[in-house]
């Protein structure tokens, strides 16, 4: 799991926003494999936040999916130093498909909304 984060899930999507890649709030399909980068995020874990006066009631996970056709792609790395300029360090994992040429680096992170 990533650092728990005060980071807001505006802050999250403006950031992945910010890369110029395609984007999805969703989990990946066959047909998007193809592209040179595409980022995949999805929630997957709600907390509800239990202390009185809260601006948002819940602490969510994402899990943030790079899909990219080389390791380390340089939008992978932006998104890292984004991430770690806010002071935040997920850990990434990496995994790579032969049979599709493709490498799908993922981590978690959470952020403050309200569902």
């Amino acid at each position: 799991m990533g650092e728990q984060s005060t980071m807001t899930k505006e802050d999250l999507v403006k950031l992945l926003k910010e890369l110029d890649v395609p984007l999805s709030e969703s989990t990946p399909r066959d047909e998007e494999m193809e592209e040179e980068i595409r980022i995949h995020y999805w929630d997957y874990i709600w907390e509800d936040l239990m202390a009185s006066g809260e601006k948002y009631n819940m602490k969510v996970t994402y899990q943030v999916s790079v899909i990219s056709n080389k390791p380390r792609h340089s939008k992978l790395l932006e998104l890292k130093r984004k991430l770690n300029s806010k002071g935040l360090h997920p850990v990434i994992q990496h995994e790579y498909f032969p049979e599709k040429r493709r490498v799908h680096s993922f981590f978690s992170i959470e952020v403050l909304e309200n569902v």
